[in-house]
């Protein structure tokens, strides 16, 4: 009587096909992959440099071009990676914002926008900002830096009594830090001509207000830099930045482009929570 046997060789195939497929398995192949192609680049440069005579490699010389073709490899997967990553980051704060706007865009048109959402703690936290279109206007680095956004609520000290109408105006002082430059507005400066006002509750209305450099001793730069805010609510807020600031923060091939304003999604962290 035959003996009927378990056949093994179908489970080590699924198993070792599933194994090939893996994020491991696939990231070994791209990193082979671009080995070959870094050291066959690498033995080309040197058959050009050394044309009149043939190629003989030793065996150290060869090692010498893999390892280098090894960390040009690395490196360009690190990038790879990284860049994928970020990609993903700030497309996942784009789809919240636009979540969150699409959301309070349905509650205006029924009329109960705002009902749940008080806006009145905005200046005890600040908001980190996320642009995906900043990220592929420069090109997708992997060494972008963002940056924050904060609002402050002051009370004048002024009898308002003795003073002009406008000067009872809410005084708010927002400060936006972009990679390695740094932002102030102050809504008392542009006063009698525009009042900046902090919303106490969602709204799709944008609120403008012109911002500058500390440093330049009260002067406003030459270039556009209106900031235009959205508050969305639920912890969101939209961030237009004039191209030409961030032109001014970033550099590269955002110079000399103007008349644009460049996207940026907020979302608020507590300063409590960050203790």
């Amino acid at each position: 009587m035959a003996v009927l046997k378990r056949d093994g060789g179908a489970p080590r195939d699924a198993k070792a096909a599933s194994a090939d497929s893996s994020p491991l398995a696939r990231v070994m192949r791209e990193f082979e992959e671009l080995v070959k192609g870094f050291e066959t680049g690498l033995l080309r440069s040197l058959e050009d440099a050394e044309e009149s005579k043939p190629l003989q490699l030793k065996g150290g010389r060869r090692d010498d071009i893999r390892r280098e073709a090894c960390r040009l490899a690395i490196s360009d997967l690190s990038n790879s990676y990284t860049c994928k990553y970020i990609r993903r980051s700030l497309n996942q704060a784009e789809s919240e914002g636009k979540r969150v706007e699409e959301q309070l865009h349905n509650l205006s048109l029924d009329g109960s926008a705002g009902d749940d959402d008080d806006l009145g703690s905005l200046h005890n936290g600040y908001f980190r900002l996320y642009s995906t279109e900043l990220f592929d206007l420069l090109g997708q680095p992997t060494e972008l830096r963002l940056g924050t956004l904060r609002f402050h609520k002051h009370r004048s000290t002024h009898d308002t009594q003795e003073q002009p109408s406008h000067s009872q105006s809410p005084w708010v002082t927002v400060e936006l830090a972009l990679n390695n430059a740094f932002y102030v507005a102050d809504s008392m400066e542009t006063l009698p001509y525009h009042t900046f006002r902090l919303p106490t509750a969602p709204s799709l209305q944008n609120r403008g207000i012109l911002s500058r450099k500390p440093e330049d001793g009260g002067a406003f730069p030459g270039f556009d830099s209106w900031l235009l805010f959205t508050f969305l609510g639920n912890g969101c807020i939209k961030l237009e930045v004039p191209i030409e600031m961030c032109a001014d923060v970033y550099g590269g091939r955002l110079r000399g482009r103007e008349n644009e304003e460049v996207l940026f999604w907020g979302f608020f962290v507590d300063d409590d929570l960050e203790q």
